[in-house]
């Protein structure tokens, strides 16, 4: 712990790690005060049904992102000569995510037209899909940012300014008489949320806007080509590890409003959020660390990657066992402030908190194993090591991948 901070703290990364971690906490307790706003302006019902909403639209969006800010890490460089090349990828990027968002408000319009057919809260579903299209925009440009090393731009307008702009905008509607249910809830969040990343694609456009024009010639037709297939290949693989991680942080709750009810879910997504703040630390470090870790996998310097992994993960790890214990204090009197009822179920959240530790506990292997080459197939490798190009040389990760399998597979 104390060389991971001295190393922290003799780096160019100090103030940039500062903003990260102290965003991250903020996030989430400006995240807990807009939840606590609706908790105590909405029935339970009503609460039920907008964290039920708000559950589907981050889920489908985590997926809907399409893996493209996870292809955008490994792949996007910083140094002067890369600039054409990253061009070329955050194309390819945006029309994946062009893609995934027409499908999604196609998606969307469909269930406008069937929802009259559909019983509470079904007849709602359209504003779930809404949220998953300015999540998925979201989530990548979070990332591309996160790459420039800008972090206030990267996490303030949505972690800050749109999680505590949420609570003034429900409490300013319930002054002004329109806030029923959670399909005003719904529509307040998403307007602001519009207006957070439209700041930030305003700055995308600044950086990449020739880049994205259309008629903007490419790469040349051999080099895009086999660059392309190779990121297709990845996208899927990112976006197959996407699901799983958006099955495990929303699809409980949802299963728990469709089968037991939504005020059940309501409950259960407040416990839910107060066990993932013991992961909070390990939000703020990968949001510095990966880009760290990439570094190194680029340069090939596996020790180098060894060390860094192994000390985020203990720190992630000391920092989640304290959340812990301070939460079997605090728990029932965390829980009382959204619903008295809610204290009857503190076992639950003992268990969630649990889980969360031991998470923490194993640090960023999938994210590491994703950026490192360890979602590339033998075949894709093989085919990338035998054809390298500009941008999968001897001493990229998925080179190393393939010559790993051969060795194995020699051996």
């Amino acid at each position: 712990m104390h060389n991971l901070v001295a190393m922290i703290r003799r780096s160019a990364l100090s103030g940039p790690f500062a903003t990260a971690f102290v965003t991250r906490f903020g996030s989430a307790v400006l995240g807990f005060l807009t939840l606590l706003a609706a908790s105590r302006l909405l029935s339970t019902y009503e609460y039920g049904v907008y964290v039920f909403l708000f559950s589907i639209g981050s889920g489908v969006g985590l997926v809907a992102v399409l893996g493209q800010h996870n292809l955008l890490l490994k792949h996007y460089r910083m140094d002067g000569a890369s600039a054409a090349a990253n061009g070329v990828l955050v194309r390819h990027n945006l029309v994946w995510l062009g893609l995934a968002l027409a499908l999604l408000l196609g998606t969307g319009s469909v269930l406008i037209l069937a929802e009259r057919s559909l019983p509470d809260p079904y007849d709602r579903l359209h504003l779930a899909f809404a949220f998953a299209a300015v999540f998925a925009v979201s989530e990548y440009l979070q990332n591309f940012f996160r790459i420039h090393r800008r972090f206030a731009l990267a996490l303030l307008p949505r972690e800050i300014i749109w999680r505590g702009g949420c609570a003034v905008m429900l409490y300013l509607g319930s002054l002004a008489g329109v806030l029923y249910g959670a399909t005003e809830a719904m529509e307040l969040v998403l307007a602001l949320f519009i207006a957070a990343t439209a700041f930030q694609l305003v700055h995308l456009v600044r950086l990449h806007g020739a880049d994205i024009r259309p008629g903007r010639p490419g790469a040349a037709p051999a080099e895009q080509g086999a660059e392309r297939t190779a990121w297709r290949s990845q996208s899927l693989f990112f976006t197959a590890n996407n699901g799983l991680h958006a099955l495990s942080l929303y699809l409980e709750t949802v299963i728990i409003g469709a089968v037991l009810g939504m005020e059940e879910a309501a409950f259960y997504f407040v416990a839910l959020r107060y066990a993932t703040l013991l992961l909070l630390p390990v939000a703020a470090i990968d949001t510095v660390g990966l880009p760290m870790i990439a570094a190194r996998i680029q340069a090939a310097d596996w020790p180098g990657v060894q060390r860094l992994v192994a000390r985020l993960s203990f720190a992630s790890f000391l920092i989640s066992v304290a959340g812990a214990l301070a939460m079997l204090v605090v728990g029932p009197y965390a829980l009382a402030l959204f619903k008295p009822d809610f204290v009857a179920h503190i076992d639950v959240l003992s268990v969630l908190c649990l889980s969360s530790v031991v998470g923490a506990f194993f640090g960023p292997g999938v994210s590491l194993l994703m950026i490192g080459g360890g979602s590339a197939s033998c075949s894709s490798a093989t085919q990338c090591c035998s054809a390298p190009t500009a941008s999968c040389s001897a001493a990229s990760p998925t080179s190393w991948a393939c010559s790993g399998s051969r060795s194995r597979a020699s051996s």
